[in-house]
Order: structure tokens, then C-alpha cells, then sequence
């Protein structure tokens, strides 16, 4: 009898034992590993993560846009893009690599430099656009309506509007001018002004 009660009371200490550890198991790591169809364990974050791809029409976007100058990122909730329907991550970054290749002009004169894959989880893909205003050098004397401008490196950008008439210009110079005379700096400009201003 004495055997069987130490043989109960060690049973019953086990028993609790166990009971314990399986439920502070469940509260400290609440479904953190979710057993797949093969049989492995895997983390729960991970297995939402490789359920964003393939891109479906109920896929969401959020684009970053991120401007280096001020050190500020908007962002833009921008639903499904539907070209990426389907896409896997391999070729949603190859989209946004032949994306960069072949910029509009908008984006061009807004600096953009990279277009990157930041995150995704869950249904959710951010990607971040980065801005990065370019610096220019220089500046180019053209011909307009008859007189000279200035712009400024791009050689789109106006610097200054001048009255000096193209015709004061001698005849090897004014046909540069006709498609860009450049000038390196601003003494290079001031020497250019100073010459053929009256």
C-alpha cells in the first residue's frame, strides 16, 4: 500500500509538472511555430511572409517616398499595382530594377536613384523610392529669341535672362551658342558677361 501511494504521489507530481510546463509553453510562446504539410515547424512571422507572394489583386502597396535633401519620406498608400499581379519576389525586384532603367522625365528632374523591395509581410509590400536632387556643375550660354540666357548645369534650368543679342557674339561663337556654349564656373560665366554685355 505504501508503494502504491509514493507510486500515485510521484505519478500525480509528474502529471502537474507537465500540465505547468505545456500551459507557461502556450502563454510565453503563444503560436510562434506552426507545423507544415512536410511535417517541419516553422516561425508563424515567417510562414506570413512567404504567403505575400505570389502578388495577388488583394495585395497592398505602400510606397516611401524618400527625399535624402530634407531627410523626409512620405507615404502613399497605393492598393495593388496590377502589372505585379502574379509576380514572385525574385520578379517584382526585377520590375523595380527595369523600372530604373526607363524613368519619365518627371521623375528624372525629381532625382529619383533607387526603387527597392523594403518590406513585406502578412498581404502587405512596401517599397521605397529614393530622391536625390542632382548637383549640377557649371552653367550654358544659349540662344533665345534673339538673346542670350543662362541656364544653369543641367542646361535646362534657367539662371539668368540676359540682353545681350546673339549677334554681338563673333560667328565661331555664336553657332556654339546656338546649341550650348558651356562655362565651367562662375568666373568662367562672369569673364562670358563681362565680355559681351555693352
Amino acid at each position: 500500500m505504501k508503494r502504491s501511494m509514493v507510486f500515485a504521489i510521484i505519478s500525480l507530481f509528474v502529471g502537474v509538472c507537465l500540465g505547468i510546463g505545456v500551459y507557461s509553453y502556450h502563454y510565453f510562446y503563444p503560436e510562434k511555430y506552426i507545423k507544415t504539410e512536410s511535417g517541419e515547424y516553422v516561425l508563424v512571422e515567417a510562414m506570413h511572409a512567404s504567403n505575400t507572394f505570389p502578388v495577388t489583386k488583394d495585395t497592398q502597396f505602400v510606397v516611401e517616398h524618400y527625399y535624402t535633401k530634407d531627410d523626409r519620406t512620405l507615404t502613399e498608400h497605393v492598393g495593388n499595382i496590377p502589372v505585379l499581379i502574379g509576380c514572385d519576389k525574385k520578379q517584382l525586384e526585377e520590375y523595380l530594377k527595369t523600372y530604373m532603367k526607363d524613368l519619365s522625365k518627371e521623375e528624372l528632374a525629381l532625382g529619383l536613384t533607387t526603387y527597392q523591395l523594403v518590406s513585406y509581410k502578412d498581404n502587405e509590400i512596401c517599397l521605397r523610392k529614393t530622391y536625390e536632387k542632382p548637383k549640377y556643375e557649371g552653367y550654358y550660354a544659349k540662344s533665345n529669341n534673339g538673346t542670350i540666357v543662362i541656364l544653369n548645369g543641367d542646361a535646362k534650368t534657367v539662371y539668368e535672362y540676359t540682353s545681350i543679342s546673339i549677334h554681338v557674339l563673333p560667328e565661331d561663337l555664336r553657332e556654339e551658342v546656338k546649341n550650348g556654349y558651356y562655362l565651367e564656373d562662375e568666373n568662367a560665366l562672369y569673364n562670358f558677361l563681362e565680355t559681351y554685355s555693352s
